[in-house]
């Protein structure tokens, strides 16, 4: 009897096995090196400011670890294989793929989210850690004495933090638990499905599978997002400002 040899091969690869964890901050300066990318044909940021903060406190307060997040080891450097790259929040093109790229196949919005507090990105301008109320809140009013911005608390640079105290005094009394506050963020570990030298169809694939609750991401989504690649961004040039237009009406 001839057994299929696509599928003694697939017996032969265990995927379950390429698993690891790694700490949000460094996750955030691999994002920051572009060392960590998206694949060209991801759809642009689709979570709103309550998401965000959803996440945020599901970090900070929940018992149960975060789902992990799907990453795809580029090898293949070839142009005609490996799936062009493009920065976070920018969706800057990478001129160049190195061999060991880090290319996000899920995990977009959660890592963006973690990476604009790192960097302290206007986004989340108004997402403030409320020590009364004990959690993560949006606050559009001036910050209160109780109240600390995200993008300070967890700045990739501590001496943020420390100055933002000095400078405001009753916080500098509670600078210690905002240490560990911060700390626990810092150190909280997300883990990572690995998967090498997938072919764009197997990375959607990979994704839709993923997300099969709803989230699957259309050809037009992925249309759009493929225009980057000759110089038309959709999402920059076109949705964001219409959007603002409308968000201020």
């Amino acid at each position: 009897m001839n057994v299929n040899k696509q599928l003694l091969a697939a017996a032969n690869i265990n995927p379950t096995k390429n698993s690891s964890q790694d700490y949000i901050f460094a996750l955030c300066e691999n994002i920051e090196k572009n060392e960590l990318t998206l694949p060209l044909y991801q759809r642009d940021l689709s979570w709103t400011l309550k998401k965000c903060v959803e996440l945020l406190n599901y970090q900070l307060l929940s018992k149960s670890p975060i789902s992990a997040i799907s990453i795809n080891i580029i090898n293949n450097t070839d142009p005609e294989y490996a799936v062009p790259q493009v920065s976070f929040i920018d969706r800057e093109l990478l001129p160049n793929i190195l061999r060991g790229q880090m290319s996000v196949v899920d995990g977009q919005q959660r890592l963006t989210t973690n990476y604009k507090a790192y960097c302290n990105h206007p986004d989340l301008k108004n997402v403030v850690l409320d020590l009364g109320k004990g959690e993560f809140v949006i606050n559009t009013e001036s910050v209160r004495r109780n109240q600390i911005p995200v993008g300070i608390l967890l700045n990739k640079d501590e001496s943020v933090l420390i100055d933002y105290t000095n400078q405001h005094g009753v916080l500098s009394g509670v600078l210690s638990s905002l240490l560990q506050i911060r700390g626990k963020i810092k150190t909280y570990q997300y883990t990572i499905n690995f998967a090498t030298d997938l072919s764009e169809e197997e990375q959607i694939n990979w994704f839709e599978v993923l997300n099969n609750a709803g989230s699957r991401v259309s050809i037009i989504q992925m249309r759009f997002s493929k225009l980057k690649a000759h110089g038309l961004d959709i999402y920059t040039q076109y949705i964001h400002p219409y959007g603002n237009k409308v968000s201020v009406k």
